[in-house]
Order: C-alpha cells, then structure tokens, then sequence
C-alpha cells in the first residue's frame, strides 16, 4: 500500500465515521424514513440509536422549552449555619463541662452568636481550644459574663457561594434524574440560577418545576394522636368560610380546605412551640379510573404533629421506587445508614400504634402507624391510594429523586418562566439556513471565479468540514444552539482563508515556473504554518470562552474548537491529497 492509497483510506474512514455519527440525526426514529430534519430523541418512539450514538441534540432556542430563573436565598443559607453552630458551640460546652449554666443563643438576621454564662466565672470555659471548633468566629466580649461570636465576612462570603454552588450541583442532579437532553443550568450574577430545559415535554412541566423548586428536607415527626382532636375541636363553629372540620384516618379529626396557603394562614400563630401543622392534598377523582381530577371536591386536610425532628432524610443510604405487590400501588422502599437504623429502630419501639408523619417542610407525604418494632433500618413511605397508579409512580419517583441528591442548601425563589414554543426555534434554524446557504453561495462562486478549477477542490474541501463538525457534535452528545450555528458558519470562513493562503503560496511556485507537483508540495509546505498559527490563536481565543463562559458562550466555543481541528484536517491533509491525486491522474498543469 502506497502512503496515497493510506491517505484515501484515512479520509474515507473518517467520512464513513461521520456518516454513521450523523445518520440518527436524520433518520425519523419511528418509521426509519429520512426526513431531512433532526429528530427529536425526547419524542422518538424509538430512537435510531447504535452503539450509543444518538441524534444531535438542539438547543432551547432551536426546538423550544422551559426557561427558569431562580434567586438563592443566601442570607438564609448564612443564618441556618450559624444556628447550626450556635446547637454545636453549646452542646460541645455542656458536654465537656457538667452543669455548666450557659446559653447559646442565634437570633435571626444576626451575623454573631450569643453566649450567656450564668456564673461569670464560668466565662473561661469558653477558651482557645473550645474556638479552635469554630474558627470562623471572632469572640468580642461584652459584659456580666456575655460573650458575641462574630462571623468572618469571608466566611460569610464563602458560604453564599457554596450555597449558590450547591444550589446549581443539587438542581443538576435533579435535572439528569427527569432525562432532560443536555439541560443547561449556569449561574447568573451573585445568587440567581437560570435553567434551561430544552425539548422538555408540555406535560413534564409542571412536574419539573415542582422538582427543581423542592427545598425541603425529608423530615420524620411522631403525631401527637393524644391532642389531635382537641386540638381541632376548639375551633368547630368557629371556623371561616370555605374551611370545614371532618373526621378522617380512623376517626382523628382534621380541619380541610381546598386551598392549602388559606389552611397555612389559619393556622399561623395557633401551636405551642412543641407542636406544628402539617398538610395533605386529598383528592377526589371525577370517574373510577382516576384520570381526572375533581378540582372542586378535593381539599388539603390537616395533622396536628410535633415539632420534634426524630430522624431526617439525611440517614436514607438507599431510596428506591418498589410496587406493592398485593395492592398494585407504588411505594418508596428506605434503607437507612446505621445510625439512622439504630434511630429509626428506637422510634418504632418506642411508639408502636401510634402514627408518624414523613414530611418535606410542611407538607405531610405520609402518615403510617408502627404496628410493630422495626429493626434493621429498612422502612416503606407509602404515597396513599386516592390518586392514580401513573400519579403515585410520579410522585413516588420525584421523592427517590430528592432523597438521592439532597436538598437544596437554600430556599430558592422563582423569578421568572418561559414556555419557548417550537415555532421559535423553527422560526431561527430557517433564518440559519437561509444565512449559511447565502454564505457558501457566495463563497462557492467566489472560489469558482478566482481559483477556476482548483476552487472546485476548496469546496469540496469546506463541504467535508462541515460534515465533519456536524458529526462531531453528535458524537459528543453537544447541543447545537443559535450560538453553535454561528460557530460553524465562522468555521467556513476560516476554512476559506486557510485554502486562499495554500492557494497562493502554490500560485506563486507556478508563477516561478516550478513543477506542478513541486508547487503544490512547496505551496503547502510553507503555508502550512500560516495556517496552524491562525488555528492555534482562535484556539486559545476558544479554551479562554469555554473556560469561562456560560451557557450560548460555552456552545459557540465548543463548535469553535471544533471546526478548528476539522479546519486543520480538510484545508491541509484533505485539499493536499485531492492536489496530489489530480496531477498524478490527469498529469495536467495545476491552475490557479
């Protein structure tokens, strides 16, 4: 094999490669008929997919989605760590100093501690090695044995930014979990997150934004069953318009309401500091198949539980989705780590017939009874029997979701959404194709009319490369957005300035009546750094962008980067090959 024939074989290699790479994107993944347009993997009965090679995915401004921003609540995130340290400092006090008298107090919006020592001789307990846990505070004493413990503002800084951070990885992760084809979700400013969901179904919507929003820990709280219905009972006759008192779940009474902000308002300022109100949605279905739901009928009713956390989302090791077998209804089978199987196993012993409710903040996901002692840290969360089978797998999944991945550091608050429809993205890849065509024209017939029949080889050259960058994209699973598209038509004219400067450093051999052969491998030869160095500083322009940008920035640098290499590839190896094979077909004299 003559190393002409290994180059034939390289760059038809590489031409089947992207073939094969580009092939799920115009195949229609039901029928297997070519359609010419992409196909959407999100939508496709079933997708083209070889070897994991699937269709090039387009971005939320090409085949429309979901457009979210959210702002993080940062000061939260500080003040739920000061609290954390404020039950740390004193708990670690009391412990290594018995009947010791101190109080350690955080009182919100506050960026200092507390501490409050009975006895003023006392003060010296809080000395260097007990600070040495919490070097991120600066103790200021005030006076009658007070002490602030004020918190670094770097340290203030860092956990704003960790907590946007968090709030970005948790989301993410959430995000993966629904399937979402290439979801982008990037920081905006100091604390907001703005997530896009490309492709996303109309009916997956609301689920994915009840999803990303869901800040709230899994938490576990025993029912005060003995006070429940005293508790309710006060307010029978008293109770406002649209509100009722109904006995539900075994004779326990409950006060419902079909709107659950109007149950939260009610019942604000109206427990003790041991007790709360928790909340569950009942609904009530139009036909028997539990296909529609009865807006009017349903209502949220409400638990009288107690405050105390007993055991929390944060000992789950493993959280799954399971079928009960006898009833057909989906359930959310818990592993607990060992210290959460030693706790759950003592709160099972200790309160067998009594009712416990699983919660995520104020709303009550579930409400079983110990019917008996439960070792071994394994535990069910049962999601009722009111809703249908396809509703309680959702909401079954959804909650496995939240528990693998966490929540979220910080509350986060909607800003804004937008529904993007497909005709704007239609709207913008015909503008894109219109603009690329009129492009290439331009540059054909230019090629054509200046290089006359070696500019034939320049285009057939270009129409490689953008094949090549095209398959490249779908290899890598990348997005092609507005951005990316940009991308590529700046490729093509790079492409072209590459094939000018060959071109007439190749004229210039001929015009010094060289050989064609010689000219050609002469023309290349000295072009061939003019060439890389223009490549390599777009290049380094490239890594600069997708280093740090975001979003449309990153995709435009990514196709950038892209069509550099392919740039390279087709402009020099593939336009000097086609030279080489020319002249020693044909023997002609080379013109340009």
């Amino acid at each position: 094999m003559n190393a002409t024939t290994f180059r034939w074989l390289i760059v038809v290699v590489a031409l089947g490669g992207a073939i094969y790479g580009l092939l799920p994107s115009f195949l229609d993944g039901a029928d297997g008929k070519l359609d010419g347009e992409f196909s959407d993997p999100k939508t496709a009965e079933e997708p083209y997919i070889a070897n994991n090679v699937g269709p090039l995915t387009l971005g939320l401004d090409l085949q429309g989605g979901l457009l979210l921003q959210y702002n993080v609540d940062v000061n939260k995130a500080v003040q739920d760590k000061l609290d954390r340290m404020a039950k740390d400092l004193g708990t670690r006090l009391k412990d290594k100093n018995d009947g010791l008298d101190v109080t350690v107090d955080h009182n919100f919006g506050d960026d200092y501690i507390v501490v409050t020592f009975a006895n003023a001789a006392d003060t010296e307990k809080l000395d260097e090695d007990m600070m040495s846990f919490f070097t991120s505070l600066k103790k200021v004493e005030m006076s009658g044995g007070v002490f602030h413990l004020v918190v670094d503002e770097e340290y203030i800084k860092e956990t704003k930014d960790f907590a946007v951070q968090q709030a970005i990885d948790t989301i993410r992760e959430r995000v993966d979990a629904l399937g979402v084809a290439e979801p982008s979700i990037t920081r905006q400013g100091a604390s907001d997150i703005v997530v896009q969901l490309p492709g996303l179904k109309e009916a997956d919507v609301d689920r994915a934004k009840k999803l990303i929003g869901q800040t709230s820990q899994l938490e576990f709280r025993m029912l005060d069953d003995a006070g429940t219905n005293a508790f309710f009972n006060q307010f029978s006759g008293k109770l406002p318009a649209g509100f009722a008192l109904r006995v539900i779940d075994g004779g326990y009474r409950s006060v419902t309401h079909r709107d659950k902000d109007a149950l939260e308002k009610f019942f604000a300022g109206k427990t003790d500091e041991t007790h709360m109100v928790g909340f569950q949605h009942h609904p009530v279905f139009v036909d028997a198949e539990k296909t529609q739901l009865d807006e009017e009928k349903s209502y949220w009713k409400s638990y009288y539980v107690f405050s105390e956390v007993e055991l929390t989302g944060d000992y789950v090791q493993e959280a799954r989705t399971a079928v009960d077998q006898q009833f057909n209804r989906p359930y959310v089978a818990l592993n607990f780590d060992l210290k959460g199987a030693e706790l759950f196993g003592e709160l099972s012993t200790n309160n067998v017939g009594k009712r416990m409710a699983i919660m995520m903040g104020e709303t009550v996901v579930s409400a079983p009874v110990f019917n008996e002692p439960i070792p071994g840290g394994r535990a069910q969360i049962t999601m009722g029997s009111m809703k249908s089978y396809n509703e309680l797998l959702a909401e079954a999944e959804d909650l496995v979701i939240v528990l693998r991945h966490g929540a979220l550091p910080a509350p986060i608050e909607k800003q804004f959404e937008t529904v993007v429809g497909p005709s704007l993205g239609q709207d913008s890849i015909e503008s894109s194709e219109i603009a690329f065509s009129i492009g290439m024209l331009l540059v054909v017939l230019f090629m054509g009319f200046y290089y006359r029949r070696s500019g034939l080889i320049s285009v057939i050259a270009l129409g490689l490369n953008i094949i090549f960058v095209m398959a490249a994209l779908a290899s890598f699973g990348a997005t092609l957005t507005l951005p990316g598209i940009a991308g590529i038509i700046l490729t093509v004219g790079m492409a072209v300035d590459a094939n000018v400067i060959i071109f007439e450093r190749v004229r210039e051999e001929l015009d010094r009546n060289a050989s064609p052969r010689d000219a050609v491998a002469i023309g290349f030869e000295k072009a061939l750094s003019a060439v890389i160095d223009a490549n390599v500083t777009t290049g380094i322009a490239g890594l600069v962008l997708l280093q740090y940008g975001t979003g449309p920035i990153r995709g435009f640098a990514v196709t950038l980067l892209i069509g550099i290499v392919s740039t390279i590839f087709t402009a020099v190896f593939i336009s000097r090959l086609l030279f080489d094979t020319k002249i020693a077909v044909s023997k002609e004299t080379v013109s340009i």
